[in-house]
């Protein structure tokens, strides 16, 4: 049985490629020893109403809501329409995956913030070593091994239910939930902080994770 997960990746500060190759490795990860398959279906957000109407089995965000962040007159892709399309899509069975920037400026008091049930403060201006860690969960996702990378820092307001939390962050700057995943409607959601640069991108644990997180989204 082939699953099929559309993608949109890349803004102007995180690289498409470093996402689109990690989440092709977690992928194949995911479906190893199984009889299922994977269909990326490497997109942009022009062709996602079209996909949310097509049923894919999960949607993977790897893009913030700023078009154009360093203009004087900043625009957002994510409008009401697009917002409300997203949140029936999940509530029907849909699957989405907020991965690290796909969290970030959004509305906080939002209809998607609120799905997600968390969105992104601030990160440290300068790269530090993160140490990511498991956490004891409800949801069967499981970081096998603790893993670490130079990169930035990302500090969320999670508000799911404790037990949802399965990944954890910590700095010299502090600490912070990384990974966290619910119900929703009859979909399933799940949210994802690392990470950023290759060194994270290419990290064993970070794919680890990133692999469960694709399984569990996708009832693998």
């Amino acid at each position: 049985m082939e699953k099929k997960i559309f993608l949109i990746l890349g803004d102007y500060y995180h690289a498409h490629d470093l996402a689109y190759q990690a989440i092709v490795k977690a992928s194949a990860m995911a479906t190893e020893g199984t009889s299922q398959s994977v269909e990326l279906i490497d997109s942009s957000i022009e062709n996602l109403e079209e996909a949310l109407n097509q049923n894919v089995d999960l949607v993977v965000l790897y893009k913030e809501n700023r078009v154009n962040p360093t203009d004087e007159v900043v625009y957002n892709w994510m409008t009401p329409k697009i917002e409300a399309k997203i949140l029936e899509y999940v509530n029907r069975g849909g699957s989405w995956l907020a991965w690290h920037n796909g969290m970030a400026s959004y509305p906080e008091t939002g209809e998607y913030s609120n799905m997600l049930r968390g969105y992104f403060l601030h990160h440290p201006s300068e790269n530090k070593n993160v140490k990511y860690f498991a956490k004891e969960n409800d949801v069967g996702i499981s970081l096998e091994k603790s893993f670490e990378a130079m990169d930035e820092h990302y500090f969320v307001q999670c508000n799911a239910q404790k037990d949802s939390v399965f990944l954890s962050s910590e700095s010299v700057d502090g600490k912070c939930e990384a990974g966290w995943a619910h119900e929703f409607g009859t979909g399933r959601v799940c949210c994802l902080t690392p990470t950023h640069r290759e060194e994270g991108m290419t990290n064993e644990g970070m794919l680890q994770i990133l692999s469960d997180c694709v399984k569990w989204c996708c009832k693998i």
